[in-house]
């Protein structure tokens, strides 16, 4: 009698790999997010790299890389959003010379830039989003790749990268709907001489 209550070793077998699937299809797509979760857009007179990385508190950290034409370069790290992703925004460049002064202008503070990339940045949120669901997706499928070799389960791709999807779908929400953009009002912009000099 009491045996009967217990489930099939068969069933408790799909069960483990059910949850090993899952796991790899996630830890899959933390990976491919940090590995290539980047990609260079145009943001009105600026060229901004973009990026967002699995990270253990929801930082955001713009950055001016092209320090030419008047813009000054340096750094600013600010505490954005909830959730566990990293979110990195850096110029890279501009386009054309013509477009310098505006690019001085939006570059001249770090809650100016925050700005500039959300107002104008719409298309190449856009963008970036569809690459970070690609990535994401590959990520899943891979993680459940190795799963769906034992036994040759091809439903076990599906599974790690629904699974995968789904969890980096549930993060990038939670940022999206916790973002603070005026957080970047109490920071400036930094270089790496001044961060040597505060130590």
């Amino acid at each position: 009698m009491e045996g009967s209550a217990l489930a099939p070793p068969r069933q408790v077998t799909r069960q483990g790999y059910l949850v090993v699937t899952i796991l790899l299809g996630i830890g899959g797509s933390l990976v491919a997010l940090a590995a290539f979760g980047h990609g260079t857009y145009r943001v009105g007179p600026l060229l901004v790299e973009m990026s967002v990385k699995p990270a253990t508190s929801g930082t955001t950290e713009l950055g001016v890389e092209f320090a030419q034409l008047g813009l000054k370069g340096g750094t600013a790290k600010a505490e954005t959003h909830s959730g566990f992703l990293a979110l990195r925004g850096s110029v890279v460049g501009i386009i054309g010379d013509a477009s310098a002064l505006e690019a001085v202008q939006v570059t001249r503070d770090p809650l100016t830039l925050a700005k500039a990339i959300r107002d104008q940045g719409k298309t190449a949120f856009r963008k970036f989003a569809i690459r970070l669901g690609l990535v994401t997706l590959g990520g899943g499928a891979s993680g459940g790749a190795a799963i769906a070799l034992i036994g040759l389960k091809t439903r076990r791709m599906f599974q790690g990268m629904l699974a995968g999807v789904l969890v980096v779908g549930i993060l990038g929400l939670l940022a999206w709907q916790t973002y603070d953009i005026d957080k970047f009002q109490k920071v400036g912009f930094s270089t790496a001489a001044t961060q040597l000099l505060k130590r």
